[in-house]
């Protein structure tokens, strides 16, 4: 589970290099997508009517388990001539608000950017 949901962190961080906004989209968690839409998900990547933050460079420096359902990525994005260490949270989901191991990561974009800014 855990090589799941680095994949998908590092699939999500190359796509937001590529400012492939649509792609980072797709790659959220199911709950949180079934609640926002595209242009929700853009907007919290934007400071104050900017462009999208534009990501730079990235490590993901760890990989920690929460619960078999669940993991959290530490991460340092070069981001904006800024280097930030964030905590993603990854959550692994069948269809929105239900969490198994035989469904699919996704990124909740929230705990990702709760501390870029």
């Amino acid at each position: 589970m855990k090589d799941k949901a680095k994949a998908i962190i590092e699939h999500f961080l190359n796509t937001w290099k590529s400012n492939n906004f649509t792609g980072m989209y797709e790659l959220t968690q199911q709950t949180w997508k079934s609640k926002h839409s595209k242009k929700q998900f853009k907007k919290l990547l934007t400071i104050k009517g900017s462009n999208p933050s534009r990501l730079k460079s990235f490590k993901v420096t760890e990989i920690k388990e929460f619960m078999p359902t669940v993991y959290d990525a530490d991460i340092v994005l070069m981001i904006g001539g800024n280097r930030k260490k964030v905590t993603a949270r990854l959550v692994c989901e069948t269809e929105p608000y239900k969490p198994s191991v035989d469904g699919e990561f996704g990124v909740n974009p929230i705990s990702l950017i709760k501390n870029l800014y």
